[in-house]
């Protein structure tokens, strides 16, 4: 791995657990055992670290998301399985909230977070546009972005209670505004 690659991880890894505020560029180079120029050779500053951090965390996301999604050539299963593989994600270790709605709320007035933040959401979106338009669900626009707005208030959810219930309460109460048949959750906790 090399040393921006090094820098990067780090930096994600501290931001995702401590916030953006939170974390100075001191310790995300003592972490990343790399001298303060290298830092500032890779990153002119800490906004643009937090922004290449923001595209990397949307190419991971992007990535491990379409790998399970694929592995169904059912619309409504892919649907599915995006909530679960959102669910796993709740329930995970690793899971500190959405590091996009943070940037987005540490940073209101950076345009560079907000466009990667936005930018993201629309790939979510235009997801859930293509699996729901394939489904023939009716709207499939606007049905589109009620998911992406419910999925984000699932990661609050998660967040404040760590309730399964209350997921899967939300979920199969979207699905049948939807006119969708029950697409039952996998519980993680089991």
């Amino acid at each position: 791995m090399s040393k921006r690659d090094d820098i990067l991880f780090t930096a994600l890894r501290l931001f995702n657990q401590h916030g953006y505020q939170a974390v100075g560029v001191d310790r995300i180079r003592d972490e990343a055992q790399v001298s303060k120029m290298t830092l500032y050779k890779h990153f002119s500053n800490k906004e643009q670290l937090v922004e290449e951090v923001l595209k990397l965390r949307h190419h991971m996301f992007k990535e491990s998301l379409e790998k399970a999604i694929s592995k169904s050539d059912n619309p409504l299963e892919k649907l599915r399985s995006t909530l679960n593989w959102h669910v796993q994600w709740f329930f995970s270790k690793d899971f500190h909230g959405c590091m996009f709605i943070k940037a987005t709320s540490e940073f209101h007035e950076a345009q560079g977070f907000l466009t990667v933040s936005k930018d993201h959401k629309d790939w979510i979106t235009n997801l859930l546009y293509q699996i729901l338009k394939e489904a023939k669900v009716e709207q499939p626009e606007s049905r589109a972005h009620l998911f992406q707005m419910a999925i984000d208030g699932m990661i609050v959810n998660a967040s404040i209670f760590n309730s399964f219930e209350r997921i899967e309460s939300a979920w199969d109460e979207l699905c049948g505004s939807c006119n969708l048949p029950r697409l039952a959750l996998d519980n993680p906790k089991n």
